[in-house]
């Protein structure tokens, strides 16, 4: 008799557990471990990863906690600092969303990838774009023109 009420007790207990301790894959946290610049702006071709190695050999570091309520923190450290940016995750989207744009990644065993397309712009000397929409219009104005990039972002599980 003991033991059926142990085991109901055990049984009512496991059944009221709260589901959020159900993790997805994502859940934890991951630090990047590599960067590419892709051969071509839609996100096609070789990846040159020559700016990831600059980026570690000055230090910088990123990092994204994720939380199993779909919240989660990515953290940039370099230079002496130290930025927290908030953002959400779906996995049943394979999303990951952060200052009003949505990131699709790719999940394979404990690695994801981002890729993360820039259109071209033109900035001004205080980094605001300034609506110059060629090459030619922007430095003529002097102005900085920054082409169209995709880059490829790589985190590991910690």
């Amino acid at each position: 008799m003991k033991r059926i009420i142990l085991l109901t007790a055990m049984l009512t207990i496991m059944a009221c557990e709260d589901k959020n301790g159900e993790d997805g894959a994502l859940t934890g946290t991951w630090k990047q471990t590599n960067m590419g610049t892709y051969a071509n702006e839609n996100c096609s071709g070789a990846l040159d990863y020559s700016n990831w190695a600059s980026m570690v050999a000055f230090g910088f570091k990123n990092e994204m906690t994720f939380k199993s309520d779909g919240t989660g923190t990515f953290t940039s450290t370099g230079g002496g600092e130290t930025d927290e940016f908030p953002f959400t995750w779906d996995e049943s989207k394979s999303q990951i969303c952060a200052m009003g744009e949505c990131f699709t990644y790719t999940l394979v065993g404990d690695k994801f990838t981002i890729d993360q397309a820039n259109d071209a712009n033109c900035e001004d000397d205080n980094g605001e774009e300034s609506g110059h929409t060629s090459k030619t219009t922007c430095e003529a104005a002097g102005n900085w023109w920054t082409e169209a990039v995709c880059y490829q972002m790589e985190f590991t599980k910690d």
